[in-house]
C-alpha cells in the first residue's frame, strides 16, 4: 500500500460527500424552436361550421324579421333589409247627398236599401292622413243583394275631380251577393288619377239599382262605403345579429404573478386579495422577478382591483437585460408596453383598495378586424345602430354602423386569463331604426378577424441518466466497469450519440474514462484513498445531465517481498558464506527476519544472509521476512561441500645444488587441513 496523496483535499471532499455523496442534476433545458400560434384560426371564415349565428328582435328572444346573419364565401355577413313600411286605413263616407243616412259611417248593421233610386255617398275624412304619402286607394262597399240578378243590374260609379268612372256592374248573378256578412266588395281605384288628399275627400260614389222593368229581381242593401287608403308611415324598431365561436387547444399568452409571493409592505392578504394593513394607509407589493419567455417579448400589465377603484393603484416597473443589473423602478404609464428586456419586477402601490390579481400579457395580443358596411343607412339611428366585438364576454370595441370599409386593431391581453386554453369571440350588429317608412338595406360584412400574440416553445429537454452511485474498491483488486449510456435517454439525441466528459479529483488514485458507453474505473497500483468523479452527459443541443459519485479505494497491507534466490547456491562446510538478500515492503519499514536454521542468520539492514552449514550435502534454509500483519517466506537451497584445504608447509631440496641446466630433486610437504581427502595433488 502506498501512502494516500492530497490528504487536505481528501479531507475537504470527505466533508462534502458526507453531506451529499451523490450529486445528480442537469443544466436548464434549451429551446429547440419557437413558432407563432394563430389564436383565432376561425377568423378567416373558411369554416362556416365553426360559427354559430343568431338574429333576434332587440332585447327579446323573438326571431328577427328583417335581419339575417351567415358565414359564407369566407366572410361573415349580417344583412338588415326593410321594405317600405305601409299602413292601410279605411275611412268611411260621412255624408249622403241622397239622404241615405243609414249608409254613412262604418258598417254598423243599419242600412239603406233601394230597388231603383240612387244612393250617393261622399265626404271621406282623410285629414289625419294628409301628412303621409299616398301609395294606393281602394273602394270598399259593404253591400248586399239578397236574390240573384236575372234581368236587373246594379252599378257602382265614382265622380271625382277628373271626371266619372264606372267601377262595377253586377248582372246575371248565380245567386245572392252578400258583402255585408262576408268581406266587403273592393275595387282598386289608385290608377284613376293622380290623387290628392282633397280629391280623395271629395269623391262621390253612386250605387244604382237599374231595373229592367216588371218585377224587381232583388234589392240593393247598402250598410257602408269606405276607402281603404294605403300610406307610407314612419316606424321604429331594433334587431340584433350575432355570430360567435370558440377557439380552444392552446394556452393564452398571459403570465399570472402570484400576489402571495414577493415582498409586501403594510399590505396583508385577505379574502379580497392584498389590502393595506391599516385602513386609510398606503402599502406596496413588490413582485418576484419574472422572465421573458424565449424569443418573445412582454406586453402590458393588467391589475385586478376589488373594494376600490383602479385609480387607487400605482404601478412601477424595473427591468434588466440578460446578465445586467435591475434598473431603478419607474412609473408605468397607462396603456403602454413594458420595455424589451430579459427579466422584470413590478411594484404596486395600494391605497383604499384591494389588489386581487396581477397579470402580464406576452407579445401584446392584438385583435385585428377588417370589413365594410355597405348599402344605405336610410332610417337607421346613427347613435343606436352599432357593431360590437366581444372577447370572453367582455366588450373589446363598440363601433358605429357607418358606411365604408374599416380596419381596426385593439389590444386584448386584458381579456385573457393565464392558464386558459379557450378563447370566446362574438361579433354583434345592432340595427336600430327610426324611419319614415322608406325601404332600406344595410350590410355589415367582416372579411377577417385575427388575434396575434400566441406562441409555442419547443424545448430540447436534458438527457436523463441513471446515476451509477458511489463505488467502493480494494487496493490491488483491479478496477470496475459501470454501465452509463445504455441507462440514458434523450428526447432528440440517440443514447449512442450522447457525449460524456469526466472530472476526477484524484487522478493519482483512479483513472476514469468511457469505454463503449460504459464508465471504466482503473485503480492505480498500490494506491488507496478517495476521489470524487464528476460526469457530464451532453446531447447534440448542449443540454446536459450532471452527476457525481465517490470512489473509495480501501487500503490493503501488502506483505513484504523477497527477491527469488538462485536455484542452487554452493556453500562450504563449516565455512561462513554471505549471500545477498533483497527485501521490499511498500507499506512498512518495521520488518523482522528469521530462518529455520540455527547456522543461518539474516542482516536486513545490510541485505545479507550468512550461512555456516555444519553438514555437507544439499541443505534448505527457510527465510521468513515479516511486517506487522503478514510474512513472506523464501527457500534458500544450498549445496554444502566438504573441501580439501591444502597448505604447503615446507619445501626441502636436500643436498642438491642448483645450477643452471641441472636437474635436481626436492621434497614438498603439503598439509590437508580440510574436511575431505585430497587426491591427485600435484606441485608445480
Amino acid at each position: 500500500m502506498r501512502t494516500p496523496v492530497m490528504a487536505p483535499l481528501l479531507v475537504l471532499l470527505l466533508v462534502i460527500t458526507s453531506v451529499a455523496p451523490v450529486i445528480d442534476q442537469g443544466e436548464a433545458r434549451s429551446v429547440h424552436a419557437t413558432r407563432q400560434v394563430d389564436l383565432f384560426p376561425q377568423g378567416d371564415f373558411s369554416n362556416a361550421g365553426a360559427w354559430e349565428t343568431v338574429t333576434q328582435t332587440s332585447f327579446t328572444e323573438d326571431a328577427a324579421t328583417h335581419t339575417e346573419a351567415m358565414v359564407a364565401d369566407d366572410r361573415l355577413t349580417m344583412v338588415h333589409q326593410r321594405e317600405v313600411n305601409l299602413d292601410t286605413i279605411t275611412v268611411w263616407a260621412g255624408n249622403s247627398p241622397t239622404n241615405s243616412n243609414y249608409s254613412i259611417g262604418a258598417p254598423d248593421g243599419a242600412s239603406t236599401w233601394s230597388s231603383g233610386p240612387e244612393i250617393e255617398l261622399t265626404s271621406f275624412d282623410v285629414s289625419g292622413l294628409s301628412s303621409y304619402e299616398l301609395v294606393s286607394i281602394s273602394m270598399k262597399a259593404v253591400i248586399q243583394m239578397p236574390e240573384a240578378l236575372q234581368q236587373d243590374t246594379v252599378r257602382i260609379s265614382v265622380q271625382h275631380t277628373d271626371g266619372f268612372d264606372l267601377l262595377k256592374t253586377f248582372a246575371h248573378t248565380q245567386g245572392n251577393l252578400d258583402y255585408i256578412n262576408n268581406s266587403a266588395f273592393e275595387v282598386d281605384i289608385s290608377e284613376l288619377m293622380n290623387w290628392t288628399w282633397s280629391d280623395v275627400a271629395s269623391m262621390v260614389f253612386t250605387l244604382d239599382y237599374v231595373a229592367a222593368g216588371g218585377v224587381d229581381d232583388t234589392r240593393l242593401v247598402v250598410d257602408a262605403l269606405g276607402l281603404a287608403v294605403t300610406v307610407r308611415t314612419p316606424w321604429y324598431g331594433g334587431e340584433v345579429a350575432a355570430a360567435s365561436t370558440t377557439f380552444s387547444g392552446h394556452p393564452m399568452p398571459v403570465m399570472s404573478l402570484n400576489i402571495s409571493n414577493g415582498t409586501a409592505s403594510n399590505l396583508a392578504l385577505s379574502e379580497c386579495g392584498l389590502a393595506p394593513s391599516v385602513n386609510g394607509t398606503t402599502g406596496t407589493w413588490t413582485s418576484d422577478v419574472f422572465l421573458t419567455p424565449p424569443e418573445q417579448r412582454m406586453g402590458r400589465v393588467h391589475l385586478g382591483v376589488s373594494n376600490g377603484e383602479v385609480d387607487s393603484i400605482g404601478l412601477e416597473y424595473s427591468y434588466a437585460a440578460e446578465n445586467a443589473a435591475m434598473s431603478a423602478f419607474a412609473p408605468m404609464l397607462e396603456n403602454t408596453l413594458l420595455p424589451m428586456a430579459d427579466r422584470y419586477q413590478l411594484r404596486v402601490t395600494v391605497t383604499d383598495a384591494c389588489l386581487n390579481e396581477a397579470r402580464v400579457d406576452i407579445n401584446d395580443p392584438t385583435m385585428s378586424v377588417t370589413g365594410r358596411v355597405f348599402g344605405n343607412n336610410e332610417g337607421l339611428n346613427a347613435s343606436l345602430s352599432r357593431w360590437l366585438v366581444f372577447v370572453n364576454d367582455e366588450v373589446v370595441s363598440n363601433q358605429p354602423m357607418a358606411l365604408g370599409s374599416f380596419a381596426h386593431s385593439w389590444p386584448v391581453g386584458q381579456y385573457l386569463q393565464a392558464g386558459e386554453t379557450e378563447l370566446d369571440v362574438e361579433i354583434k350588429a345592432w340595427f336600430t331604426w327610426d324611419s319614415d317608412g322608406l325601404a332600406s338595406e344595410t350590410v355589415f360584412e367582416v372579411s377577417s378577424v385575427d388575434i396575434n400574440g400566441g406562441y409555442d416553445v419547443e424545448w430540447d429537454e436534458n438527457p436523463v441518466c441513471q446515476s451509477p452511485g458511489d463505488q467502493t474498491l480494494t487496493e490491488d483488486g483491479g478496477g470496475i466497469i459501470l454501465p452509463l449510456l445504455r441507462r440514458c435517454s434523450d428526447d432528440r439525441t440517440a443514447s449512442d450519440d450522447l457525449t460524456v466528459t469526466f472530472t476526477n479529483t484524484n487522478n493519482e488514485l483512479v483513472q476514469v474514462d468511457l469505454l463503449q458507453g460504459d464508465i471504466r474505473i482503473a485503480v492505480t497500483s498500490e494506491s488507496s484513498g478517495q476521489s470524487v468523479v464528476g460526469m457530464t452527459v451532453m446531447d447534440a443541443a448542449g443540454n446536459t445531465w450532471d452527476a457525481a459519485f465517490t470512489v473509495v479505494v480501501n487500503a490493503v497491507d501488502d506483505p513484504p517481498t523477497i527477491t527469488e534466490f538462485a536455484g542452487l547456491i554452493p556453500a562450504e562446510l563449516d565455512i561462513p558464506t554471505q549471500l545477498n538478500l533483497t527485501v521490499n515492503d511498500v507499506d512498512s519499514t518495521a520488518l523482522t527476519a528469521s530462518t529455520n536454521r540455527s547456522w543461518a542468520s539474516v542482516d536486513l539492514e545490510n541485505g545479507r544472509i550468512t550461512v555456516t552449514p555444519p553438514v555437507p550435502g544439499f541443505q534448505s534454509v527457510l527465510v521468513s521476512v515479516c511486517d506487522q500483519s503478514s510474512c513472506t517466506n523464501r527457500t534458500l537451497d544450498l549445496e554444502v561441500m566438504a573441501l580439501a584445504d591444502l597448505l604447503v608447509e615446507s619445501i626441502d631440496f636436500g643436498d642438491s645444488t642448483m645450477t643452471e641446466g641441472a636437474i635436481i630433486e626436492m621434497r614438498v610437504l603439503v598439509r590437508n587441513q580440510g574436511q575431505a581427502d585430497a587426491t591427485g595433488v600435484s606441485v608445480r
